[in-house]
């Protein structure tokens, strides 16, 4: 009911959404409000509006309906034989070309083991492991976290992408200076452990005049076609944009610039957990040939 009135701002369409009608809906938020001994909306403008007390049951009734509904398929899953459902999360560095290739041959393995991809962790992966919102995820970079182990999966070099048409296009490496000199397309601004702000801008005491915050891979590879700015990528996730066009690589430094991309699971995990068994899969599997 609450979710309902939120969304649509009025009782009629509230009730329609809900399938009761507008009396009976207008009853229960007069009893809610009566069991709660405070209003959980005032009307603006012909609108219903939460109040602060609707506002936190409006928070509340998300997270509730979210579990059920996640509930609610985990249940469906187990009437045609899925025994176990593995939430699998991904960073916002990550690239999910590969992905199709490797579930369809995990399951048909594991026919009893259910993916569900959760894409909306990618900022902080580690919360959502530590709450169960995902079972494990696939991160790059140094974890400086406890509570987590880890497999790791290979070793990864990271490159400056730029535009067609750069005046550095065709050099096989860029030096700190050049890098720093050009406008920095990135996922967001919050350094990660062991990536390029670590490696490269904090070592050698450089930072881009212009940042431009992105969010997704993909707008940070159009931002760069575009002509913005450059970025520096893991060559594993960069592979599929590279095959657009539009775009050119070079090392970063004559040393080159590495990262190692590892699965993370809680570290409470069984060793014979369907997560576990997912973790030793991606470990096993030539992930970087999955183009």
């Amino acid at each position: 009911m609450i979710l309902a009135i939120a969304s649509t701002g009025n009782v009629s369409e509230a009730a329609a959404q809900i399938g009761l009608t507008q009396s009976a809906l207008s009853h229960r938020i007069r009893e809610a409000e009566r069991l709660l001994n405070t209003e959980l909306f005032y009307r603006k403008h012909k609108k219903l509006i939460p109040t602060s007390a609707g506002k936190r049951l409006l928070q509340s009734a998300r997270v509730v309906l979210g579990e059920l509904e996640r509930a609610e398929n985990d249940i469906n899953k187990l009437s045609v034989g899925i025994e176990h459902v593995v939430r699998i999360g991904n960073e916002a560095y990550g690239s999910y070309h590969w992905l199709p290739r490797f579930l369809t041959g995990f399951m048909a393995e594991h026919p009893s083991i259910s993916v569900e991809i959760i894409p909306d962790v990618s900022m902080d992966p580690y919360t959502a492991l530590r709450n169960g919102s995902i079972d494990l995820t696939i991160v790059s970079g140094t974890i400086v976290q406890s509570g987590f182990r880890t497999l790791k999966l290979f070793r990864d070099e990271m490159l400056v992408v730029m535009p067609e048409g750069h005046p550095r296009a065709g050099q096989d490496w860029l030096s700190p200076e050049e890098i720093a000199d050009s406008t920095y397309i990135t996922y967001h601004t919050n350094p990660g452990p062991g990536r390029e702000y670590e490696q490269l801008f904090s070592r050698y005491q450089l930072l881009p005049p212009r940042v431009i915050r992105a969010g997704v891979t993909e707008a940070v590879v159009e931002f760069v076609r575009a002509g913005a700015g450059i970025t520096i990528m893991p060559s594993w996730a960069l592979g599929p944009y590279l095959k657009q066009g539009g775009l050119n690589t070079a090392g970063v430094t004559n040393e080159g610039l590495h990262i190692d991309w590892q699965v993370a699971l809680r570290r409470d995990d069984r060793r014979d957990s369907p997560a576990t068994l997912l973790a030793r899969a991606l470990k096993q599997a030539d992930l970087r040939g999955r183009q």
